[in-house]
């Protein structure tokens, strides 16, 4: 039986709706405008799943995917669009959630036009490979295995590396792969395996492809050949990157982000920045030169480490980390920043630091959010001592759903 349907609008995962049987009918891979014979994968009391059987009609905006993947891959969500259509897409999103959730007024004259990227494939400088028997991604909303030989997100070097597993080694001893590429000979390969079998052949294979090569065995640190960390360059700067601890996956549009953050902070020299949720301390060392004092406060105690490390390779010595939970952290250190910078987990802000930020009343506050639901979230609490000046959405992950936004705010 045929399922006909009209794709009518997206939905901000980037499915099309459309309506069939009086309900809503989310559907993969699908365009506004397009016409498609649907098959239904699940059913709910008021709307329905459904993947594409064949085109009827197709939308002038859709491109034809160059990755073999891409019907079944988690990956990449918006393949089949083209990248002007995307940033459209994407600017859209964040109008329509934030002019919803925020409950801010006029806010849609504060959100300024998308940051696009230069390269919308090969941009990612790490990619982490699940590993059952075969090497590859999950399945959309599965635990399901992909194989995968090729990916069009990561560069040509961690592909090679992909594919040298596959070609060499018997993979029911693998259980996971992460390749960290920073270019410049930067390459870090981390491997986690059941038991010890294969070790020294791994070590073998790889040892002078990579800077670094860490291997874990049942989830313990078993082995780093060569290097502990790999170097990242920001702007002027230079980070450590290690096996372990967050990094920015596309370091052109990262440069881009944190130019908009330091825009929006308007520093001079003697302001004091108090940077939350700093990881490796990269946007407080990026910051740093243009203010009088940077106290960073992340939970991870080994992005502590790196961050210490980054602080002494940039000749930083205006800038403190601590660890510690940011809320608590707030309540005890000495320290009254007139700027803040926020760069919040996608579940966004807690209810107490947002009160705790409030009681500080720093005259600028920049939020640095991956997540525009739990951004509008934030924003419409922060409003109560906070005027938002301007939102900067920026296209970190081209081709996916996914985007990010700067926030500059002001004291009211």
């Amino acid at each position: 039986m045929s399922n006909i349907v009209t794709i009518e609008r997206l939905d901000h995962q980037g499915r099309g709706i459309g309506k069939l049987n009086d309900k809503l009918i989310f559907v993969e891979n699908a365009l506004i405008g397009e016409i498609v014979d649907v098959q239904i994968v699940l059913e709910k009391k008021k709307f329905y799943e459904g993947t594409v059987i064949s085109f009827i009609k197709k939308s002038d905006n859709r491109i034809e995917s160059k990755c073999p993947f891409f019907n079944e891959c988690g990956g990449c969500d918006l393949l089949h669009m083209s990248y002007k259509k995307q940033l459209e897409f994407k600017q859209n999103k964040v109008l329509e959630i934030l002019t919803k959730y925020s409950k801010i007024e006029n806010i849609e004259n504060k959100i300024k036009d998308i940051i696009s990227s230069d390269n919308i494939f090969g941009y990612r400088n790490k990619v982490t490979f699940q590993v059952k028997d075969k090497i590859g991604f999950y399945k959309r909303k599965s635990y399901d295995l992909i194989p995968i030989n090729n990916c069009l997100l990561i560069t040509d070097t961690m592909n090679n590396i992909l594919k040298k597993i596959r070609d060499n080694f018997d993979l029911s001893n693998f259980e996971k792969v992460i390749i960290k590429d920073m270019n410049e000979c930067q390459l870090m390969l981390t491997i986690y395996l059941r038991n010890e079998v294969e070790c020294n052949k791994i070590i073998e294979n790889f040892k002078d492809d990579v800077k670094s090569l860490v291997i874990y065995v049942e989830n313990k640190l078993y082995k780093i050949i060569k290097e502990s960390n790999i170097i990242a360059k920001l702007g002027d700067f230079s980070f450590l990157v290690s096996s372990e601890a967050f990094f920015q996956v596309n370091l052109e549009q990262t440069v881009k982000l944190y130019n908009k953050v330091l825009e929006y902070s308007c520093l001079n020299q003697d302001d004091l920045v108090l940077d939350l949720y700093c990881g490796t301390g990269t946007i407080g060392i990026y910051l740093s030169k243009f203010c009088k004092k940077v106290l960073g406060v992340e939970i991870n105690s080994e992005a502590i480490k790196n961050a210490n490390e980054n602080k002494k390779i940039n000749n930083i010595d205006n800038i403190e980390f601590m660890v510690g939970d940011t809320k608590e952290i707030i309540k005890k250190v000495n320290f009254k920043p007139n700027v803040i910078v926020v760069d919040p987990p996608r579940s966004g802000l807690s209810n107490d630091v947002i009160l705790d930020i409030m009681k500080i009343s720093p005259k600028r506050l920049i939020y640095v959010s991956c997540d525009p639901m739990t951004l509008a979230r934030d924003l419409s609490i922060l409003k109560a001592s906070y005027e938002v000046v301007e939102i900067t959405p920026i296209d970190m992950f081209p081709n996916t759903s996914h985007i990010e936004n700067v926030v500059c705010l002001k004291l009211k």
